[in-house]
């Protein structure tokens, strides 16, 4: 039988790793990475493109209700077509993307389909969620499996999830480079890489700033934890039999 051993330090680290993860996860799924109105009709091609978006709007507001300035406004994510689920949300802008249309959009070289940047952005973010989902499974095993082979588990993670918030941040940085793109163009006017025009910056996009800053200070917040783990109050009460041992 293992001996659990269970403080504020190594809890708080699970719980801010498990928070970056989830505000991550939660942002890429969400079409609020910038906001602006339909203004494409004065681009190449943007005339058909803005009325077809503008009739979508005006049947989402016939079915859910809402203002008329629904009718004109535009939320996009980093998923350029991801499609927004009718009714009950879990959150604001929840949308799911079209794999087909996405796959087909990552492998195009045509950047008016899909900027480069973001593409890249995508992959960096991917790579980084999957490196925090690991980390977040080896934290709800600390309290028992504290070592590896090789060293402590919160070393480990903590190594991993700075690597992962460098990726997270390459994936922010990349967002901003791609606002150049003719269709983000078509929806900001006269957007250029890292000035958004006559858009805005969506919650969703500062919703993955934290997650970003969420994820570096649980990288640091693992040394914390695995000294809290082996402080002279954890081994002492492990010298003399307890099992389960809960210290400051």
């Amino acid at each position: 039988m293992c001996t659990i051993i269970v403080t504020i330090r190594s809890v708080l680290w699970a719980v801010m790793t498990i928070v970056g993860t989830l505000m991550i996860l939660v942002a890429l799924f969400t079409n609020r990475w910038l906001h602006g109105q339909e203004t494409g009709i004065y681009s190449r091609g943007g005339f058909e493109n803005s009325l077809k978006n503008i009739g979508n709007n005006i049947e989402d507001l016939v079915k859910d209700g809402g203002s008329v300035a629904d009718i004109l406004s535009k939320n996009i994510g980093i998923f350029l077509d991801c499609k927004e689920i009718l009714g009950q949300q879990v959150f604001a802008g929840e949308c799911i993307p079209d794999l087909n249309m996405l796959v087909n959009d990552l492998k195009s070289e045509d950047d008016s389909d899909y900027p480069h940047a973001w593409k890249a952005g995508i992959g960096c973010f991917i790579i980084g969620l999957g490196i925090m989902v690991i980390t977040v499974m080896l934290s709800l095993c600390t309290p028992c499996c504290r070592s590896c082979v090789c060293c402590s588990v919160f070393t480990l993670c903590g190594s991993f999830q700075f690597f992962a918030s460098i990726f997270f941040t390459l994936g922010l940085v990349a967002f901003p480079a791609g606002w150049g793109s003719e269709r983000v163009v078509e929806l900001c006017v006269d957007s250029q890489p890292f000035l958004p025009g006559q858009c805005q910056i969506g919650g969703a996009y500062w919703m993955a700033v934290a997650g970003t800053v969420c994820s570096y200070l649980a990288s640091v917040l693992a040394v914390f934890a695995y000294k809290s783990t082996v402080s002279y109050k954890a081994l002492n009460r492990e010298a003399v039999g307890d099992r389960f041992i809960c210290v400051p």
